[in-house]
C-alpha cells in the first residue's frame, strides 16, 4: 500500500471543547478507564524552591494523579518527583508523571519522564529513583528504561531516556522511549528489552512518542520526526513481524488514540516546525484502512496539547496548555 500524504479533505464539523479541569500542574497524557474515569498524569512544577540556575536540574515531590469521575474529580496521587531543568536562557521544562493507568485497590502504574541518564538521575537523590521508569505510583519500580538506554544505548546516538506511553500486553508492557527512539519491553521480572529501534527520518530524530493498540490487533505508534512540519509518521507493528509506516503527513504527532470505529485520531503538539515554536496543536482522524488524514476542527484553540484519549463513546479528551501551571483538560463531545 503507498503511504498517503497530508490529506486534501475537507475538515470535520466544528468541534468546542469543554473544561473539564482547570489549574492543572504540567499535565501529561489522559487516560480513560474501564470504570469511566478519566486519569492526568501531572508531571508537577519541580521543587518547592527555586531552581534558577542555567544548565540546572532540581528535584521535588510536586506531581500528581487527577482523577475525573462523573462530578467527583480531585488528586488520587500527590507527592510524585518532578524534577526541573533549567535551558541555558533561563526557562524550564519539567519532567515527571507522563501517563498513568489504574491497576485496582486505590493504586496506580505510572510512566516517568525524565530527558536525562542513569548517572543524572543519581546526581539527584534517592527520590528520583522512579523517573524515566515504569512504576506503580510510590511503589515498585516495573521496569528502568533509564538503565537500559545508559547501558545499552540502542540507537546508537545520544544517550538519554525520556519514556512516554505504555501499554499493557499480557504480562509485560510496551514502552516508548522519546529521547532513545525505540519501543521497549518490560517483562515481569522487570526486564527490559529492545523491541526494535525507530530510524531516523531523512535528518530528524524519530522522536517515537503515542501508542495504542488498533482495533485489528497491530500496535500503532506516533513518531514526532524531529517537530519537522508535515515528516510526522505514524508507524503500525504486529509482534514478531518488523514494523512499518502507515501513514505520514503529520507535523509534531505527540499522542494517539482508537474511536469506536476504528479510525486512529492524532494529536499534534504543534503545527509548525522548530523554527516557529511555540504553535497550536491540532486534531487529524487517520482512516483504519488507508491511512488517509482528515484534519478535525476545533473551536477552542490547542495550546501544546500533550495528551489524548477517546471514551467508548467516542468522546475526545485533550489534555491543554500542558507547560504551565494552568494546564486544563478538554471534552469534545463525540462526532
Amino acid at each position: 500500500m503507498a503511504i498517503p500524504s497530508q490529506s486534501q479533505a475537507a475538515p470535520a464539523a466544528a468541534q468546542g471543547g469543554a473544561v473539564i479541569a482547570g489549574g492543572l500542574q504540567n499535565p501529561r497524557d489522559v487516560a480513560v478507564q474501564s470504570d469511566g474515569s478519566v486519569l492526568v498524569a501531572e508531571s508537577g512544577s519541580g521543587p518547592a524552591t527555586a531552581c534558577t540556575v542555567p544548565g540546572s536540574q532540581c528535584l521535588g515531590y510536586t506531581g500528581s494523579i487527577y482523577r475525573v469521575k462523573g462530578s467527583s474529580k480531585g488528586r488520587v496521587v500527590t507527592g510524585l518527583p518532578s524534577k526541573m531543568i533549567v535551558r541555558a536562557d533561563g526557562s524550564n521544562v519539567i519532567a515527571g508523571a507522563n501517563h498513568a493507568d489504574a491497576v485496582g485497590n486505590g493504586t496506580y502504574r505510572v510512566t516517568y519522564s525524565l530527558s536525562g541518564t542513569a548517572q543524572t538521575r543519581t546526581a539527584l537523590g534517592a527520590g528520583a529513583k522512579p523517573l524515566g521508569t515504569l512504576a506503580i505510583a510510590k511503589g515498585k519500580v516495573l521496569g528502568d528504561l533509564t538503565t537500559h538506554e545508559s547501558s545499552q544505548n540502542p540507537d546508537g546516538g545520544e544517550v538519554l531516556a525520556n519514556p512516554q506511553r505504555s501499554v499493557k500486553v499480557g504480562s509485560d508492557f510496551l514502552v516508548t522511549d522519546s529521547a532513545g527512539n525505540t519501543l521497549l519491553r518490560v517483562t515481569p521480572d522487570g526486564t527490559v528489552k529492545t523491541e526494535f529501534v525507530f530510524p531516523k527520518n531523512g535528518d530528524a530524530e524519530a522522536v517515537p512518542t503515542g501508542l495504542v493498540k488498533g482495533g485489528d490487533g497491530a500496535y500503532y505508534i506516533s513518531d514526532m520526526s524531529g517537530i519537522r512540519k508535515g515528516l510526522g509518521r505514524i508507524w503500525r507493528w504486529v509482534p514478531g513481524s518488523a514494523p512499518t509506516v502507515f501513514t505520514t503527513g503529520l507535523t509534531g504527532v505527540i499522542d494517539l488514540a482508537v474511536r469506536p470505529d476504528g479510525d486512529l485520531v492524532a494529536l499534534s503538539y504543534a503545527t509548525g516546525d522548530t523554527t516557529s515554536q511555540p504553535n497550536t496543536g491540532a486534531l487529524t482522524r487517520i482512516n483504519k484502512t488507508t491511512g488517509a488524514l482528515t484534519p478535525i476542527s476545533v473551536s477552542t484553540t490547542l495550546n501544546l496539547p500533550t495528551g489524548l484519549d477517546i471514551a467508548p463513546n467516542g468522546d475526545l479528551f485533550v489534555t491543554n496548555n500542558t507547560l504551565s501551571g494552568n494546564g486544563q483538560l478538554l471534552k469534545f463531545p463525540a462526532s
